[in-house]
């Protein structure tokens, strides 16, 4: 445990504590450098006190996952509420692979892992339906396509974005840049594809 004092907290306070605090660590670690030892040190608690509010491991970095993915979906449908046209919309999913992709967000690294994965499976696959079909539907009547070639036009552009980000994250450069590179690509892709 570490020097400092600890702080009472409500049940709530100290089980948000020990996410943020697992959050954290797992950004400044990794996945393979999280134990449950040094949650308890970094937040300044015994180790029998994290048990008191989760089981396992596992359980913690699951209740995790849940609360960041749905941070993470709230952040995208608020970010997507603003946007004022396609333009906006494709910008909010280039921005949104760039930062999960290149910068290994956390819900990045908690993604990858398949026993957490579970517990956001049918959120995330309804969220991935509603999505893709909000996209098509902007596409197809945007451009006037046929929902087929919405959808191939969006699975192109989805492409585009994951790969951009990729080559971002092995090569660097500016992320700015490379994010308007992107946009740009995708929109007179979208353009190409309807003559």
């Amino acid at each position: 445990m570490s020097g400092n004092k600890r702080t009472r907290l409500s049940p709530e306070g100290r089980r948000n504590q020990l996410l943020d605090t697992a959050r954290d660590l797992l950004l400044k670690k990794g996945f393979s450098g999280f134990t449950m030892d040094a949650l308890a040190f970094e937040a300044g608690v015994s180790n029998p006190l994290i048990y008191k509010y989760f089981d396992t491991r596992l359980e913690l970095l699951q209740d995790l996952w849940a609360r960041e993915y749905e941070s993470y979906a709230l952040s995208v449908r608020e970010e997507l509420s603003e946007a004022e046209n396609f333009e906006d919309v494709v910008r909010v999913f280039v921005n949104l692979n760039f930062k999960q992709l290149s910068l290994g967000g956390i819900t990045h690294i908690l993604g990858a892992q398949p026993e957490l994965h579970e517990v956001t499976k049918e959120r995330q696959n309804e969220n991935v339906r509603k999505t893709g079909r909000f996209l098509v539907a902007t596409v197809k009547d945007m451009y006037h396509l046929t929902p087929s070639q919405a959808g191939h036009v969006i699975a192109l552009a989805s492409g585009a974005s994951i790969e951009a980000a990729r080559h971002y994250a092995r090569y660097g450069g500016s992320p700015k840049k490379m994010v308007e590179d992107t946009v740009r690509f995708i929109l007179n892709g979208v353009e190409a594809f309807k003559t």
